[in-house]
């Protein structure tokens, strides 16, 4: 019985370790079981502390300061090499988790960077840890891998180039993963970026993967951030007798009108240049997708077209103006079969400047705006439509020889209606103090024209009522 003797004649304090470390394992694992709802990720560390680290430690003070082993013993020694690997696993978690909160949720912790600080705590906490435990000394070892290093370097000397770009690209931050950036001339969105290369894909989805090395050595070219969208310009030009002026608020017309932009961006107009009697104009149109340029282009030409028909700016060139031939308003009205009873009004209100021209989807007249004009549809089709509860419900189509008239109108007020082009339309325009002359005049076509306007606003009145009974 003397090693009983020998154990309460020693030190107190592996008593206290015997009795303190099964208490503080449990108590932990069970703060890491209430932590789990709040921060999962402290709660592994916790166990991952209680499971990995304090057994290893615990081995380590057991042979060392109770069983008196020497520090170079082996068993001491892979104890210690234990409590080490844990501790950098540990440690480089958290780090990695430090590094993704400093930088933000918002934006995504890049794995480059991660990787680098990861590697690079490794080799260090690996190199103390063959100095320190393992009495290895390492200044020898890499004297004997300097010659081996050299050649090795001009092996992957490519390898080392990309991976150092790559480095330097991400510590620059000068784009992230979903920015559009301009390589060959084309934006191409970013979907990956490693030690090596960029993998890139553009509006057909055509990949493409670029060295970090390349991109290094040019200027990168930013389109536009991940989810701001961006922009494309076309060149326009007109001739000297159409003013800046009025060729801007055209321009800036249909492009106002092309969907797809980012909210709260405008387009933009400038003169360029001005040569050989022509004007040159620069547009600029926002787009959401900085990639998928041609369909706004498209859009933009198509509805400026229908813009410069309606406000009469001549596209031709001044040598093919002589071959061109301006539609006769008052055929195509005669044609369409409209205000068929009354020949003498349409000579009256009819002039050759009256016929405009709308593409598919332009508004003419939005609720609330006073209507300027009555509207005698020649070829295509109108939408009447009625904002009810946040929708817009459909009163009539207005088709070619219908005339487009509103109670409204004639008083003077504010339109209950939007009015939209359903189809591509002629639609000849009077301005409303003529037509409510020529009403006057002619009490025949009075009675005609209040019988349209009166159907039109009964079928608004009925819309509104059963909306209010749905309701």
């Amino acid at each position: 019985m003397t090693w009983i003797g020998d154990l309460f004649n020693g030190p107190w304090w592996p008593f206290l370790f015997i009795l303190i470390y099964p208490l503080a394992a449990v108590a932990a694992i069970e703060g890491a079981r209430v932590l789990d709802r709040r921060d999962p990720f402290g709660a592994a560390i916790v166990r991952e502390t209680v499971y990995g680290l304090l057994p290893a430690g615990a081995v380590w003070l057991i042979l060392t300061q109770l069983a008196g082993a020497p520090p170079d013993n082996v068993a001491v020694r892979i104890a210690q090499t234990a409590f080490a690997l844990i501790a950098l696993y540990i440690t480089l978690k958290v780090i990695q988790a430090l590094l993704a909160w400093l930088i933000g949720d918002d934006r995504r912790a890049p794995k480059l960077l991660l990787d680098t600080v990861r590697i690079g705590i490794a080799l260090l906490w690996g190199a103390v840890v063959i100095s320190r435990i393992w009495d290895i000394n390492l200044g020898s070892l890499f004297a004997a891998m300097g010659v081996g290093s050299i050649v090795l370097g001009f092996a992957l000397q490519e390898f080392l180039g990309n991976m150092l770009s790559g480095l330097g690209l991400l510590s620059a931050r000068k784009f992230e993963i979903g920015d559009w950036i301009t390589v060959d001339g084309r934006p191409q969105r970013v979907v990956a970026f490693d030690w090596r290369s960029a993998t890139l894909i553009d509006a057909g989805g055509t990949t493409t993967i670029v060295a970090n090395s390349t991109l290094a050595k040019g200027n990168v070219v930013i389109s536009a951030r991940a989810g701001q969208g961006g922009t494309t310009s076309l060149t326009l030009t007109l001739g000297v007798e159409v003013s800046p002026e009025e060729a801007r608020a055209a321009m800036l017309e249909a492009a106002e009108q092309v969907p797809g932009g980012p909210p709260g961006t405008k387009p933009k107009c400038l003169v360029t240049g001005i040569q050989d009697q022509r004007v040159s104009y620069q547009v600029v149109l926002p787009v959401g997708d900085p990639g998928a340029t041609s369909g706004p282009k498209d859009e933009f030409l198509s509805r400026f077209w229908f813009v410069a028909q309606r406000r009469g700016i001549p596209l031709q060139s001044p040598r093919d103006s002589l071959f061109f031939l301006p539609p006769d308003t008052l055929s195509l009205v005669r044609d369409s079969g409209a205000v068929r009873r009354h020949p003498e009004v349409l000579r009256r209100l009819v002039t050759p400047g009256a016929l405009r021209r709308y593409r598919r989807g332009d508004q003419l007249l939005l609720e609330g705006q006073a209507p300027p004009e009555v509207a005698i549809v020649a070829a295509g089709s109108l939408t009447v439509l009625l904002p009810i509860a946040g929708d817009l419900v459909r009163v009539e189509t207005v088709g070619a020889g219908q005339l487009l008239v509103l109670t409204e109108t004639l008083a003077g007020t504010a339109s209950p209606v939007r009015i939209v082009a359903e189809t591509n339309a002629d639609v000849v325009v009077i301005p409303r103090a003529e037509f409510v002359a020529a009403i006057g005049d002619n009490p025949s076509f009075a009675r005609d024209v209040n019988a349209i306007a009166e159907s039109r606003r009964k079928a608004i009145a009925a819309l509104r009522v059963g909306a209010v009974r749905a309701a």
